[in-house]
């Protein structure tokens, strides 16, 4: 659903869809030329962005869980497959922000393995935050282990399963996304339904899927799971495990405060309030775009929570700079003496 409306940022066709039940004739939203030039030249200039610090954040997120953590707990097994989610979505803005500037020039195949990733990666990033709540739930609440074997071991099934569910529910959107030419000749990589003339159907199930599976069940057990740690920590004045959370913590308000918005926003739309863009004023179009940009931010964010609220990712940070900082020093030190000795 999401590729659906990103993709109406079109810059020769910048329309989108309205489907209601009585009708699934398109409705055109707004054709502005301002809008096209504040999506091409500010919100794709954004996605690379992202994209570069997510890259790189990762990576070094990635590194220090491998070679420093060896995943010896529950919950850096899920911050490795958020990780890897972030990663996997990450990789879809490039050609988000060249769809946006240029159309839509990789073809059929990329198409699909471009919805692919997008459905996979968000999915998959939202139910491993839901995940490492409830480790934390359980760990501080409950008083479970986090590094006992039983428990790895059910963490590694968990999130073999969390990949097949992302991976399942991500089929349809795979198979109902394809490259068309509008009545423009444009081409876009777009829903398209495929299983009769249902479109509004499909577009109702993608709707609700993310609306509810991927919104409000996620927030409503994030929202519990804290709850019980902030009354169970409140009770106990244990400020150490309290410092532990911050990670967890603002990954959790950073997936509300980006998501809320946006989510907010395609539920009026969906529930006809289309009306809203009617006059093809610009607030409302500059809302839409922030709105959905706000979404894409958090795919970058999580690497600097992790370095600077993590203490032992910090602490990793810091000795892995000063070692290579000091092994520098070492090769131009040795590699002057060798210049002098030459020398003389």
């Amino acid at each position: 659903m999401e590729n659906d409306i990103q993709n109406s940022t079109d810059v020769m066709d910048y329309s989108d869809y309205s489907y209601t039940p009585r009708t699934i004739t398109p409705v055109m939203i707004c054709e502005q030329e301002d809008i096209n030039t504040f999506v091409t030249s500010y919100i794709s200039t954004i996605f690379y962005i992202l994209f570069c610090i997510s890259a790189i954040g990762n990576s070094i997120i990635l590194i220090i869980l491998v070679k420093k953590e060896k995943l010896q707990s529950v919950t850096n097994i899920y911050i490795l497959n958020l990780v890897v989610s972030d990663s996997i979505f990450s990789v879809t803005l490039p050609f988000t922000a060249i769809d946006q500037s240029y159309n839509w020039i990789f073809g059929t195949i990329l198409c699909k393995m471009h919805t692919a990733a997008f459905h996979i990666g968000f999915q998959s990033f939202v139910i491993f935050i839901t995940l490492t709540t409830l480790d934390q739930y359980f760990t501080i609440v409950h008083s479970w282990s986090t590094s006992s074997r039983l428990r790895l071991r059910y963490a590694v099934c968990i999130s073999c399963i969390a990949w097949g569910i992302s991976i399942i529910l991500s089929i349809p959107d795979v198979i109902s996304y394809t490259v068309i030419n509008n009545d423009l000749g444009v081409t876009l990589c777009k829903f398209s339904a495929v299983i009769g003339d249902q479109t509004y159907l499909w577009l109702s199930i993608g709707h609700y899927k993310h609306f509810i599976v991927f919104y409000i069940v996620p927030l409503s057990i994030i929202i519990f799971c804290y709850i019980q740690i902030v009354l169970k920590l409140a009770k106990s004045n244990l400020r150490k495990k309290s410092r532990a959370l911050k990670v967890i913590f603002f990954i959790a308000l950073l997936f509300f405060l980006c998501w809320t918005p946006y989510n907010i926003l395609m539920f009026l739309l969906f529930k006809k309030h289309i009306e809203l863009f009617a006059d093809c004023s610009s607030v409302p179009q500059y809302i839409f775009h922030i709105c959905q940009t706000t979404v894409y931010v958090h795919c970058c964010m999580n690497p600097f929570l992790y370095a600077f609220l993590g203490t032992k990712f910090r602490r990793h940070l810091k000795c892995s700079f000063k070692r290579h900082t000091s092994r520098n020093i070492s090769q131009q030190e040795i590699s002057l003496k060798t210049s002098l000795a030459n020398g003389i």
